[in-house]
Order: structure tokens, then sequence, then C-alpha cells
């Protein structure tokens, strides 16, 4: 079976950590978000996986070919941004079977594949659209369905208080095959050009309701909630380290300094050290190589592979990037590739 992943978006809400590292590339759990969702599609019965790319595409595969993943891979290449509609149209030639996943590549979500295929063939739908419930729909596409499931509206991005529903596209699809002949050469968008268009064409369209932990990565504060879900035992997903302490994994060759104060949740990825008087967790994710000098404090934060938490430093909650480093005070900060964050008065930070 095929799948779709949109992954050539620019990943602007995730600046400055985008700004070298498309997004589906950054670690969720100190491993690119992109294998763990190709990981989930294998699990699924996906055999071929469709990577949709423009932003960094060359980032991609250069990627993939220093990787064996158990399924077979093809870069659909954009030379302009088409939209959503128009960047699963490229895919097109790429496809060999007639029935296909698609998936946004910036959700994180649990939700079971084959239930939702199970489903998909029991309504006789075309498209099937995965939907999750939400307080406030207005950041997201809001879709009504009628008990049947069928889908009879959809509303992009409404204020809060005008949504019909609390029910949200969940970014993830089911299409038969046949549907992408109604898709037009272009740019386009599948939301809110393809879906309406295909509504008013009575084309069967369905939504699938299931339990399921669903969070979007597009922002910093998504993407920290998401790392503290992981952390805290509300959603599992393989770490690849091994549980040293009650809630505490590491990995391979990790270098913890006696007096080292370690507090759970913390994930510690291979090769990474903490000095003497060093303070750890929780909710923190150190990444393959990272440093924490002695005397640092690092709380509720994730630090990329080969960063560095410098001597007497005080970070909380807070991204910092590879081979970044992050100094002095710093409180809810972002620090891209290759960066420095320098705290100043009153818990802010500076990127220099």
């Amino acid at each position: 079976m095929d799948a779709i992943l949109l992954v050539g978006g620019f990943g602007t809400r995730l600046m400055p950590l985008t700004q070298r590292l498309p997004k589906p590339l950054i670690p969720l759990a100190n491993i690119p978000f992109v294998e763990r969702q190709i990981a989930w599609l294998r699990e699924a019965g996906v055999d071929h996986v469709i990577l949709s790319l423009h932003y960094n595409a060359e980032l991609f595969q250069r990627y993939f070919a220093q990787k064996t993943p158990d399924v077979a891979i093809s870069f659909a290449i954009e030379d302009t941004p088409l939209g959503t509609g128009g960047a699963i149209k490229n895919c097109v030639p790429f496809l060999s079977a007639d029935r296909l996943y698609i998936c946004n590549g910036d959700i994180f979500t649990t939700l079971h594949l084959p239930k939702m295929l199970r489903a998909h063939r029991d309504t006789g739908a075309r498209i099937s659209i995965a939907l999750n419930e939400v307080e406030d729909p207005s950041r997201f596409g809001v879709i009504e369905t009628d008990a049947d499931g069928r889908i009879h509206t959809f509303t992009e991005k409404p204020p809060r208080h005008l949504a019909r529903s609390r029910d949200i596209n969940a970014g993830i699809y089911l299409f038969e095959r046949e549907v992408l002949a109604h898709f037009p050469d272009g740019p386009c968008s599948v939301e809110r050009d393809i879906f309406p268009a295909l509504l008013r064409a009575e084309l069967p369209m369905h939504g699938y309701r299931a339990p399921q932990y669903w969070t979007d990565l597009g922002t910093p504060g998504d993407y920290l909630q998401a790392h503290r879900d992981i952390l805290d035992g509300r959603v599992r997903i393989p770490l690849g380290t091994r549980e040293i302490l009650p809630g505490i994994w590491a990995g391979e060759r990790v270098d913890i300094a006696d007096d080292a104060l370690l507090r759970p949740p913390l994930l510690i990825g291979a090769g990474a050290r903490i000095g003497r008087g060093a303070v750890v967790g929780p909710m923190t994710v150190l990444g393959r190589g990272v440093a924490v000098l002695p005397y640092a404090r690092v709380e509720d934060s994730i630090i990329w592979e080969g960063a560095r938490v410098l001597r007497d430093s005080v970070v909380i909650s807070s991204v910092i990037g590879r081979y970044a480093q992050a100094g002095g005070r710093v409180t809810a900060g972002l620090c891209g590739d290759g960066g420095q964050l320098l705290g100043i008065a009153g818990g802010q930070a500076e990127a220099a």
C-alpha cells in the first residue's frame, strides 16, 4: 500500500529551529520525526512512502541515502510551492496502488490506521478523513458529519465562537486513487479547494473518529508538550534506550558525574555528558552527545544533538538546536542549529 507524506513546508512557526532543518527532520525523543512517521505507516502495512518535498528537499534525499528503511521511498519534488492539493497531484506518477494514505508531516498521533482502513471499506467512502475533537478549533479545519459519519460541511479556521463543531481535520486521509483525477494541475489547497468541490459533487466522504493521542507539532509550545506527554507516559513510543533508574532512560556511553542530580522523567541520548553538580530534569530530553557543563540546570527543555549548556547556566522550557550553546539564565528560549543563546536580565534570552 502507498502513502504520501506532505513534508514540503517551510516550518515558519518553528523558526529559528527550522532555519537549517526541515520540520519533519526535527527530533521527537531523539529520533527524526519523519522516521517515526514512516515506522508508524510501515506497521499499518504501507510498503511504499512518497515524500512530497520542496523546502530543503536535498536534506531529505541525503538523510535517506544514509538510511535503509523497511519501505520503499520515493521523492516527489516541487520546483515551486503547489499547496497541499498540488503537492498530492504531483505524487501521482509515483503511485502503484489503488488506495493510499495521505498524512501531513507534522502530525504526531497514535491513530490505528488499520481500523481506519476497515471503516473506510465498510462505509464505501472514496475519501476518509481522520477527525480529532479539540477545545478550540479556530486553528484548524472544522468538519461536520451526520449520524452515519458522512461529511456535509468544511469550514477552514473559523473564529472559535462561530465553529459549528469541535471536530477538526486531523491531517490524515485515506483516498481511493480514482479521486485524484478530480485534482486540477497547478497550485491548489486540498482543504480549501478540493474537499469542498468534491462535497458539492456528492462524492462519498466520511469522517473517522477513534480514541487517539493527537497533536500538531507546528509550534514550539506544541513541540515541548509532545515531549512532556511522552515522558510522563501519556503516549508511548519506542525510546531506543534503557531505563537506568525509574523514569530515567539513557543511551550508550553516557557520562554522568557522581554528584549530578537527575530528576525524572528524563531521556538522555547516547554519548551525552552531565558535569559535576549539574541538575537535569524533570521533563527534559538531551540528544546524542549533548554536554551539560558543571553546575548547570536544565528543566522542561529539549536539547538537540551536540549542543552545550554552559557552566552555571539555567535553561528552562527551551529548545536548543544542534551544536548550539546556551548560557546564563534562559527561559522559554529557542536557538537554531549552531547558534548561541545568552541569558539576560529578567529570564529572557537573546540569540547571538
